[in-house]
């Protein structure tokens, strides 16, 4: 059965194929991967990890990475590849995802040509763009990966991604006598909007290069004011300050 949103990610795909096909940085290589990952993604049930994503994290690569001097092959192809692998959020095995997306990007890889040090390469930028791992990024390429996927869980897609994230997890909105969590733990497993002040607010913290900062205040400054716009409507007295 064809998938509910093929048309509109043959669209992209199409447009980002052509776009990649005339930038003379790129050569025929990314056209391959591209051509091997793409089903992959448009078969996912999680909008949070699809091929929109993909396309969104490697637009932001190709902005961040041009101005911090990065390879854009190994940078591209990183970014097409970083989330082969989709590992549920409350899984425990959830820290192994970008493991296993570099152990199953090698031969796309090999197949569209990469040598063993482009190949090592590219895996270890993959494996270092997990949250759930904390690694330190060992080349700027890892710094660039690092930052586009984290931008993209700020802004109004991230206000999109963590709804779809908490509804995947049974998540509850907000807590009914205690939204933004004056009197209680934390819980984003539990619920949505603890999200935003259990990771989200932090995110832009947490940024490698400077574009990326530049970019996450902006998008850290629009999920507060939707926080705002909550309380507003959902609490009838003020519960005091939001969590820092």
């Amino acid at each position: 059965m064809q998938h509910r949103n093929s048309s509109m990610f043959n669209q992209g795909w199409q447009k980002l194929s052509e776009q990649t096909k005339q930038d003379a940085n790129l050569d025929s290589r990314l056209v391959c991967v591209q051509e091997a990952v793409r089903f992959r993604y448009e078969q996912t049930d999680d909008p949070g990890h699809d091929w929109l994503h993909v396309m969104r994290v490697l637009k932001s690569c190709k902005q961040i990475g041009a101005l911090v001097g990065a390879d854009m092959q190994i940078l591209a192809s990183s970014a097409l590849l970083h989330d082969l692998i989709n590992v549920p959020k409350n899984s425990p095995k959830r820290s192994e995802a970008s493991t296993a997306a570099a152990k199953a990007s090698e031969d796309i890889l090999r197949n569209a040509g990469y040598d063993d040090i482009e190949v090592q390469r590219i895996q270890r930028v993959i494996i270092e763009h997990s949250y759930s791992l904390g690694y330190p990024p060992s080349s700027i390429e890892s710094a660039v990966l690092q930052d586009a996927d984290r931008l993209d869980a700020l802004g109004a897609i991230g206000i999109f991604r963590a709804a779809t994230c908490g509804c995947r997890l049974g998540a509850a909105y907000y807590h009914l006598d205690d939204p933004f969590a004056s009197d209680r733990v934390l819980d984003d497993q539990q619920y949505t909007v603890d999200h935003f002040f259990t990771k989200l607010l932090d995110l832009g913290k947490q940024m490698n290069t400077a574009p990326a900062q530049a970019i996450a205040e902006h998008r850290v400054s629009f999920l507060r004011d939707f926080l705002t716009e909550l309380r507003l409507e959902i609490v009838e007295t003020a519960f005091g300050d939001f969590p820092n």
